[in-house]
């Protein structure tokens, strides 16, 4: 199929209203003839227990520590959920917390519940789901990223340790407020602007080893750079090729799950009875809006940015439909990241501005280690930049960070703002 024609494909869909595909997690679970979903076994699970743990890490994480986490989530009061599962790129999920989580909170009937769930990286990222959540009241979010903080380059990082870390930041009084505390207290200990009068003593021979440290670290770039230049003639274009493909690779793949997500929750929406009117018509504009995007992706040709704010808007069109009066906030270095976000001071590169912005526990990380976290690129003038450092008048996606800075993104859209300059 073209890209041109996936418009008037896309519109024969939502006329003829075919069946919606499967999600891999209604797929039944392999070795089993139950026909239960993964999603299923677990939501299953902890509805007898809070702490759902795979055998795989039966060794990892003991019964006795899980039976004194279970316990104490349960005298809380706060539906708050630990799921300890392999996660892989293949899986039922995509190997995305995110996924599994709402999977999983849609097998437990909805609702405002809380999840921690351990990713690929061997951390926890937190989940909140349901309610009208704003700023401080993400719990499992703030655990989480609680517990990455305190256990940041330790060498005990076990699997028990954060979630218990995660799981007390998460019940305290102020989650957001232990985060913060934790962020803190990591920054302090790996940064901290005040030097003990007894560092004195021995500081010039640390400075004479950082000068003799620089010094190497120059003559190892020299020789790098001397040999790249020997070699250039030697280097295979294959290599090239082979990272143009897999990012193209990647853009055909969101283009094909923004396809599929538009009609899907255009037949959803047309046949919604539930939903109070104003919701449906609010989650109508944010989908009509996908869709104008989307259409302009297939006549001119796809990209990333706009790919990205398909999927955004859909997820805004979600969150009208469940009546969220403040939309959730998508990861603003980058949004195909998700909206597991929570507000968190970036510090320029260079320089002294700081701004507070809504990013992902992986980015929060990256920040707090004064590294450039993963952001989204865009093509400007020639050059691949981060589609934040396109001119705000060039680009809806720049100008409201993708909806997390102003909730105004899908009325930009329909007035016919610019999405991606080509």
């Amino acid at each position: 199929m073209t890209r041109a024609a996936a418009p008037a494909l896309l519109l024969a869909a939502l006329l003829s209203g075919p069946a919606a595909p499967a999600s891999a997690d209604d797929a039944p679970e392999e070795g089993t003839g139950t026909g239960a979903s993964p999603a299923q076994s677990i939501a299953e699970h902890l509805e007898s227990s809070p702490v759902h743990v795979d055998p795989a890490y039966d060794d990892a994480f003991p019964e006795d520590v899980r039976a004194r986490v279970a316990e104490q989530i349960e005298e809380s009061g706060l539906d708050l959920y630990v799921v300890v599962v392999p996660l892989t790129q293949g899986d039922a999920w995509g190997g995305e917390t995110e996924s599994l989580a709402t999977a999983v909170h849609d097998r437990l009937g909805g609702g405002e519940r809380h999840y921690l769930v351990h990713n690929s990286t061997g951390g926890l990222d937190g989940t909140d789901l349901g309610g009208t959540p704003g700023e401080s009241d993400r719990p499992a979010l703030h655990g989480a990223m609680a517990a990455s903080y305190t256990h940041m380059g330790g060498e005990e990082r076990t699997i028990p340790d954060q979630v218990e870390t995660a799981v007390e930041a998460a019940l305290s009084p102020d989650p957001e407020a232990a985060y913060e505390e934790a962020m803190e207290a990591h920054q302090a200990e790996n940064g901290s602007p005040s030097t003990p009068v007894g560092t004195l003593l021995w500081t010039p021979w640390v400075l004479g080893g950082a000068v003799l440290l620089a010094l190497l670290a120059l003559a190892l770039s020299l020789y790098l750079v001397v040999r790249a230049r020997t070699h250039r003639a030697s280097t295979p274009v294959a290599q090239h090729a082979a990272f143009d493909n897999a990012d193209r690779a990647r853009l055909e793949s969101l283009v094909e799950r923004a396809e599929n997500d538009l009609i899907e929750l255009g037949e959803r929406l047309h046949g919604e009875t539930s939903a109070p009117p104003r919701q449906v018509s609010r989650a109508l504009d944010a989908r009509d809006a996908a869709a104008r995007v989307f259409d302009r992706m297939a006549a001119e040709g796809p990209n990333l940015p706009d790919a990205a704010g398909v999927l955004v808007l859909l997820d805004r069109a979600e969150d009208a439909l469940a009546g969220l009066r403040t939309p959730r906030r998508p990861c603003y270095a980058n949004p195909l990241h998700g909206t597991g976000t929570a507000p968190t001071q970036w510090r320029e590169f260079g320089g002294t501005r700081t701004i507070k912005v809504p990013l992902c526990s992986e980015c929060a990380r990256a920040v707090g280690r004064r590294l450039r976290p993963t952001v989204l690129p865009a093509e400007h003038e020639g050059s691949q930049v981060p589609y934040y450092e396109v001119p705000a008048e060039e680009s809806v996606w720049s100008a409201t960070g993708y909806g997390s800075l102003r909730d105004d993104l899908v009325e930009r859209i329909l007035r016919g703002e610019p999405t991606a300059r080509r």
